[in-house]
């Protein structure tokens, strides 16, 4: 990614916080991490002010498709999985919600699967964050839920959608129905209209591969059809040279790798930093801390909230301190970001409003 690049995605991170509603004491936290993650930066130790401003949740580590590339939908998931209780979720937002400006309810699984997902909304909410979530479009599909989502709350909705045909979405989207999902989401865009409300924003999400390339300008005219606020084009994950030859697009411009006979290789070099070590925890369906969405397997567990120690304590212990140290002293070395984008190449190659 270039330093430009990387410019803009902070600069769209810092008008999401001017525009958020925040209090004298969140504006001194975030102050104090932005501090933290610069000055560890320059002195290559790391230091930690303040607490998060930003979390990931992961409402349920299960899902109702079988994504070939997504280790849910293969089957390749070896940590437990399940739902988050609304209980869990209650005490993790009590602790850190005065601090949150964001939150994100997703990772691995459908976040719809889990019956408490409104009711976790609800919740943040009334916290005053912005909350995000991400789905493949199949919980969508009848009036009352469609209402229910819009009066929750939600901010902002992605669609993953990944085809503009049935032809092509089942491909990858293995178990899935496409006029489901499109019935889906004119039933939120109508729930809107009646309610009058202008949320959740909805962003329909197009992971460019060899089959679906084609297809890149049929699904921009859908989404005006829909009615969608967004749509992201986005790189596709893979993780060796048989996934690459298989999924990965013709261009180059499509890609996030370089790809010969044998081997994968991520463009460009990584950086010894990652913002998200200091910006953004992730806690799994089943309690345990990850540095990041990347972590897909929980391999290296830096500490479970549904266990003895808080958040803060996590977020601040000698697991946490030692895995930034490895970061910032050789990230290239680390397995877990070998197949990372963060500070490398664009993962969203374009978003477009509709």
């Amino acid at each position: 990614m270039s330093s430009t690049a990387r410019w803009r995605r902070f600069l769209t991170l810092c008008r999401r916080v001017l525009t958020t509603p925040i209090t004298p004491g969140q504006v001194v936290n975030i102050l104090q991490v932005f501090a933290s993650y610069l000055f560890s930066s320059l002195l290559r130790r790391p230091i930690i002010w303040g607490r998060p401003f930003m979390l990931m949740v992961e409402p349920s580590s299960l899902c109702n498709l079988h994504c070939p590339l997504c280790a849910v939908g293969a089957n390749k998931l070896t940590r437990n999985q399940g739902h988050m209780s609304l209980e869990w979720f209650r005490q993790i937002i009590d602790e850190m919600g005065p601090y949150l400006i964001h939150l994100t309810l997703w990772n691995q699984g459908e976040p719809f699967l889990n019956p408490d997902l409104l009711p976790m909304i609800r919740y943040a909410k009334a916290k005053k964050m912005v909350v995000l979530t991400s789905t493949n479009g199949h919980f969508l599909d009848s009036r009352e839920g469609a209402e229910l989502l819009v009066t929750s709350g939600l901010d902002d909705l992605i669609i993953s959608m990944d085809g503009a045909t049935q032809e092509t979405y089942q491909k990858y989207r293995k178990g899935g129905d496409f006029q489901r999902v499109i019935r889906g989401i004119r039933n939120l865009g109508m729930a809107k209209k009646r309610l009058r409300s202008s949320r959740p924003y909805i962003e329909l999400q197009f992971l460019i591969m060899k089959h679906n390339q084609h297809e890149i300008e049929t699904f921009r005219s859908l989404a005006r059809d829909l009615r969608a606020n967004k749509i992201s084009l986005k790189t596709v994950q893979v993780d060796s040279p048989d996934e690459g030859r298989r999924y990965l697009p013709n261009r180059s411009v499509h890609r996030r790798y370089t790809l010969d006979d044998n081997s994968l290789q991520l463009k460009g070099s990584a950086r010894d930093n990652c913002r998200w070590i200091w910006f953004c925890p992730v806690i799994n369906s089943d309690g345990t801390v990850c540095a990041c969405c990347f972590d897909k397997d929980n391999t290296l567990p830096l500490g479970n909230v549904f266990q003895s120690h808080s958040l803060t304590q996590i977020w601040r212990g000698e697991k946490y301190q030692a895995f930034r140290r490895r970061i910032l002293s050789g990230r290239a070395r680390l397995p877990l970001c070998q197949n990372c984008s963060e500070g490398l190449t664009r993962l969203v190659l374009r978003k477009e409003g509709v």
